[in-house]
């Protein structure tokens, strides 16, 4: 059974915004994924992972998250990708953070179900406690261990 895409967590790192600000600058700079990928992890040696030697590091899964959102994300948000570059390369950078955010929350809907779940507990509360947002993802996608981080 193939797990449908809107059930995947996939989003296991914290990623900085200057890391996705600086990926949407490798793209836009018309880098194939070669060069993106080695400039991600030449930007990214000393600050993830720094002495891991794990096969898939923190580092790499940084890379991946990054990449996905802004490189390779599937066939069917490709249009909403490149219309995010072309806003990222036309609005002033103070104005950028939503750009990545949708992005984000379309590559990866775990993301908009954190973003979402919060929302809820901030209108219902007006607090949110990491705890209450963890057990109503668990409910949603299951006891995974990245469901709970």
């Amino acid at each position: 059974m193939k797990l449908l895409r809107t059930n995947q967590i996939g989003f296991s790192q914290r990623v900085r915004l200057e890391w996705f600000e600086q990926t949407a600058n490798f793209v836009l700079a018309g880098n194939d994924k070669a060069s993106v990928y080695d400039s991600l992890e030449e930007l990214l040696k000393d600050k993830v992972s720094v002495g891991s030697h794990v096969e898939r590091s923190g580092r790499e899964k940084t890379i991946t998250i990054l990449l996905k959102t802004w490189l390779t994300a599937p066939s069917e948000l490709e249009l909403l990708r490149i219309e995010g570059l072309e806003l990222l390369k036309s609005i002033p950078r103070s104005e950028h953070l939503p750009i990545h955010w949708g992005m984000v929350m379309a590559v990866y809907p775990f993301w908009s179900s954190v973003a979402t779940q919060t929302g809820r507990l901030l209108k219902l509360q007006d607090t949110a406690v990491a705890s209450q947002i963890q057990r109503r993802i668990r409910e949603q996608y299951g006891d995974r261990e990245t469901a709970s981080h």
